[in-house]
This record gives structure tokens, C-alpha cells and sequence, in this order.
């Protein structure tokens, strides 16, 4: 599982347009940006590469357990 790391690359109008681009709920969206919910690597990975295409899971997220 991933944990998001830096709050302050999303605002709200970017969660609400990316939500809906990556496929899941601007509320689970909006948890993962602010910590409070892991995901898994395919959506940490949508996320990274919504938020910069030449970026990588680790510029973004932190990996929890196995």
C-alpha cells in the first residue's frame, strides 16, 4: 500500500477533475491526498502520472508493509 506524502501539490479543483479522470470517488481522492487512506500502486500510480508525466510513485508516495 502507498501513503501519499506532499498535501500541497493538490487543491480542490485538481482533486475533483483528477478524481474523475483516475476513476475513483473525489472523497477517497481527497483521503489520499491528506494521508488519512493508503491505496495501491496502480492508483498511486494514476495519481503520480496525473500530476506529472515524467514523475515516479516515490516522488509522490511512500510504501507501507508489503
Amino acid at each position: 500500500m502507498y501513503l501519499f506524502k506532499d498535501k500541497s501539490v493538490m487543491d480542490e479543483y485538481v482533486l475533483k477533475i483528477s478524481a474523475e479522470k483516475i476513476g475513483i470517488h473525489p472523497d477517497t481522492l481527497r483521503r489520499i491526498v491528506n494521508g488519512k487512506q493508503e491505496c495501491s500502486k496502480l492508483t498511486a500510480y494514476c495519481i503520480t502520472k496525473y500530476i506529472n508525466s515524467n514523475a515516479e510513485i516515490e516522488d509522490f508516495f511512500e510504501k507501507k508493509g508489503e
